[in-house]
């Protein structure tokens, strides 16, 4: 598996382009301090913390680059966020610990305009971008070197405002789909909010939302301590 150094400065990839049209639906589970279509302007630390595709400021990437995931469905987005590695017990099951669904909530957003994404859902893709499926499954501690693939990819698909990959924490025979997108300060908005308002998480109504999706994956939410 290439977990290996990025290539030499004079190697040139041709990655696969996917556009999500306008009007897709996108998925996000994200802190109530944060709007729907607000990206992350703090880019991720070199070596410490971040996601898979976070920007980082490198010598391959050293402009502004606010950044933001979205997953194709609800289900998608909810386990990419609150589900990622969680241990089984001893009956088999999983839980979302209170912690994690606090001040959260899950929002549709739409895409404003066609978004190009670098496509990295099958090995083909993958081998364009002289990858393979280490780069889209690793687990977290591999995230530092994938977050600087990710900016050398960046780097050669200009027309690109994002990337596209199979979920790890969702998949099956149809994977689910998760999205990494950076929007440029000059550039047009990518994401515009959908009509229906935000699902607080931490809520009665949001704690049986949850449960109810993640029932098939024998996943619940645990639920509020009682107060004496």
């Amino acid at each position: 598996m290439p977990d290996q150094m990025i290539p030499a400065p004079t190697v040139r990839a041709k990655p696969h382009r996917h556009v999500l049209p306008a009007g897709t639906e996108l998925w996000r589970v994200h802190s109530s301090r944060r709007g729907a279509t607000e990206f992350k302007s703090v880019p991720a630390d070199l070596h410490w913390d971040g996601g898979r595709f976070c920007h980082i400021k490198d010598d391959l990437s050293p402009e502004k680059l606010p950044y933001l995931y979205a997953g194709l469905s609800p289900l998608t987005a909810v386990c990419e966020t609150l589900a990622r590695d969680l241990r089984p017990r001893p009956d088999g099951r999983r839980r979302i610990t209170q912690p994690k669904v606090r001040d959260m909530v899950l929002s549709k957003v739409v895409a404003a305009i066609d978004l190009p994404l670098v496509d990295l859902t099958d090995n083909a893709h993958l081998a364009a971008v002289h990858q393979d499926i280490w780069l889209v499954q690793s687990e977290a501690p591999a995230y530092p070197r994938t977050r600087r693939w990710g900016s050398w990819i960046r780097g050669q698909a200009s027309w690109a405002v994002g990337m596209r990959w199979p979920s790890r924490q969702d998949f099956g025979l149809v994977s689910g789909e998760v999205c990494a997108l950076y929007e440029a300060e000059d550039g047009p908005a990518l994401l515009k909010p959908s009509s229906e308002p935000p699902l607080e998480l931490n809520t009665p109504a949001g704690r049986a939302y949850l449960n109810d999706l993640l029932a098939p994956l024998r996943i619940m939410v645990q639920p509020p301590r009682k107060r004496a």
